[in-house]
């Protein structure tokens, strides 16, 4: 009996995770393992549960559902509600990462124009998309996927005073649908070093319904300080000056953490030169 409960504690959790897995965009080589652990975890307890009281084997499989699926909802919230100390990089000619999460896009901003969708030629206005008068006319927009398990903290890309910060009202529709970066409820926050100003998008979701924003306008903020936070799966769009001296570090698809990795550089002159 406690070999079924084994089987099927297993089998179970592997059916239930793995497309909620794929669904939510988790990457594979952390789904499954976390599912076999949760599905052997629940299956030990169930085995504990039938040497005390004698329940049926359908009784078993709904004791199996529950524990997984308590497991993983505290599993989520664990790691959804991390708040790690991190040390930015010590050459402050970076510009950091806003967010924890994988590389979406990375945009070129002209004249003020950013692209919408790249296989239909569609294109909207910074100023549309920020709700403000535009802070850049040339630069790049690079969208931050967060899933469930990222953390959800987001962090100062450079050193600066906050010259804008406002919530943006909007819908709450699926980030996997193009509209949702202008659709959706958002929050900019504007940081300016003096030599350049750099935006943060935070977008909500379809499960997102609050987002929470830690400076004020005029606030001094460093370099991978806590600006704000956002709840559940969620997007942060990071806008950037195109200047002569900026390189972009990052590609779509890469894997990026807030106050830690390197969004681009700003070389300085002798840099430049070599």
């Amino acid at each position: 009996m406690i070999w079924e409960v084994l089987i099927s504690s297993l089998g179970l959790s592997l059916i239930i995770l793995v497309p909620l897995g794929i669904k939510w965009e988790i990457s594979k080589g952390v789904t499954l393992p976390a599912s076999i652990f949760i599905g052997i975890l629940a299956g030990l307890v169930v085995s504990g549960v039938l040497g005390i009281y004698h329940i049926k084997f359908y009784q078993a499989l709904i004791l199996q559902f529950f524990l997984i699926m308590g497991i993983s909802v505290s599993l989520l919230l664990w790691r959804f509600f991390r708040n790690p100390e991190r040390t930015p990089p010590a050459d402050r000619n970076n510009i950091l990462s806003p967010a924890d999460g994988k590389v979406k896009y990375v945009k070129r901003i002209e004249k003020g124009v950013i692209p919408y969708s790249e296989k239909k030629g569609r294109k909207f206005f910074l100023s549309d998309y920020v709700q403000s008068d535009p802070f850049l006319s040339e630069g790049y927009l690079i969208g931050i996927s967060m899933n469930l398990l990222d953390v959800h903290v987001n962090r100062a890309p450079i050193d600066g005073n906050v010259s804008l910060s406002r919530h943006i009202k909007g819908g709450f529709i699926s980030l996997k649908k193009e509209d949702a970066v202008i659709v959706n409820e958002r929050a900019l926050t504007v940081i300016d070093n003096g030599d350049f100003k750099v935006g943060v998008v935070q977008i909500a979701s379809r499960l997102i319904r609050k987002i929470v924003l830690y400076p004020r306008e005029s606030n001094e903020v460093r370099r991978g300080e806590r600006i704000g936070m956002i709840r559940f799966g969620s997007q942060v769009d990071l806008i950037i000056p195109s200047i002569p001296s900026l390189s972009i570090e990052i590609n779509p698809g890469e894997d990026v953490k807030a106050g830690i990795s390197i969004i681009a550089k700003i070389m300085r002159n002798q840099e430049r030169a070599h």
